[in-house]
């Protein structure tokens, strides 16, 4: 068996090893092989590391969000050919799909095929962000996009986004407002500024008391929204509560990244929670369903990213290439060290 190398963990809150013996995965119907360039940090790496929570088996190669080149494909491949470009992010806890090692299967149905604009760095930090926030957007909130490069028409409606100005959030407020609606996006008042940059109609100040924030959602939107997004995980009481304010009828909808916090659907609010982890995972009834929605969201979100009307967000290239750098950006950041999403430039091509 024809084995590579790149960085493994044995177990639970064992180290990251630098190692050789991985094996090369075999193709299967509709996978591509693809030599690993670029990869993004995720709070889901050190969150997998630590637990073991989504691995499949150990020894285990972790890794989210890839770039890398196409090196073969399946008979049956019809959207991916040798030498194309591909991003996203891959089936986490799934080793043959992982980015920490020089090869890596992709689905063709299941990644993005990068478009000339999109540069290989960048492209890296687009996948989990946009995929997570596609979900929360078209599957939670129920909300369906115009045709790319066509006006939706400006719609007299606020979507409000807990935690505006993460990856996530950011995402979220590009994909609401390609719809036609208007953001109100909570942040510190650091980086208001990001989230405005990233399509916020306007912010409030997610460190003042829930009492203000209350106060100053009413007040900035009159009471004319029915959609809400939390996409820090930690704000599910304080979005449902804004939504007892709203002024619009029909049902209302609150989507979460939150996947375990109690919490319950009433007559008139809908609870939808993104679950992009099972992507791959066909085996499983919901496995299916969120890789199947995947599936079409990518398909959507092609020419919305080659128009750049989807854009990439910024992000800071790690010192150095390889495992070792890779080890050392993510232990970076754990401790906080980076401002932006950090990329690593896996190898040369």
């Amino acid at each position: 068996m024809a084995t590579q190398s790149g960085i493994t963990i044995s177990a639970p809150n064992a180290p990251h090893l630098i190692t050789n013996d991985i094996p090369v995965p075999s193709l299967a119907s509709k996978k591509a092989l693809v030599k690993s360039l670029y990869t993004s940090i995720n709070p889901v790496e050190p969150f997998m590391s630590h637990t073991g929570v989504l691995i499949e088996s150990y020894p285990a190669v972790l890794g989210s969000d890839a770039t890398g080149v196409v090196l073969s494909t399946s008979p049956d491949c019809t959207k991916l050919h040798v030498g194309d470009y591909v991003y996203g992010c891959v089936p986490i806890g799934l080793s043959a799909y992982s980015p920490f090692q020089e090869t890596f299967l992709v689905d063709e149905r299941w990644i993005f095929k990068k478009a000339d604009r999109i540069g290989l760095e960048e492209s890296s930090t687009i996948g989990a962000g946009v995929l997570t926030a596609g979900h929360l957007v078209l599957f939670g909130l129920e909300i369906t996009l115009p045709a790319p490069g066509t006006s939706p028409g400006a719609k007299d409606e606020w979507i409000v986004v807990m935690g505006g100005s993460g990856s996530v959030g950011q995402y979220v407020s590009q994909i609401a407002r390609i719809a036609g609606y208007e953001v109100l996006a909570s942040s510190s008042k650091a980086k208001a500024e990001r989230a405005l940059s990233s399509g916020a109609t306007a912010t409030f100040d997610n460190r003042a008391s829930e009492a203000d924030q209350l106060a100053a959602i009413k007040d900035i939107t009159g009471g004319r929204f029915r959609r809400v997004v939390d996409a820090s995980a930690q704000a599910a009481e304080l979005s449902l509560k804004a939504l007892e304010m709203s002024t619009q009828g029909g049902t209302k909808y609150f989507a979460t990244v939150d996947d375990s916090s109690p919490m319950e659907a009433t007559p008139s609010v809908t609870i939808h929670r993104v679950q992009l982890g099972l992507l791959g995972r066909v085996g499983e009834p919901e496995g299916r369903k969120v890789t199947a929605q995947t599936a079409e969201m990518i398909e959507k979100f092609e020419p919305y990213l080659e128009t750049g009307e989807l854009t990439a967000l910024d992000y800071e290239l790690a010192e150095g290439q390889g495992w070792q750098a890779i080890i050392d950006a993510l232990g970076g950041f754990e401790a906080g060290k980076f401002a932006k999403k950090v990329v690593v430039k896996v190898q040369d091509e």
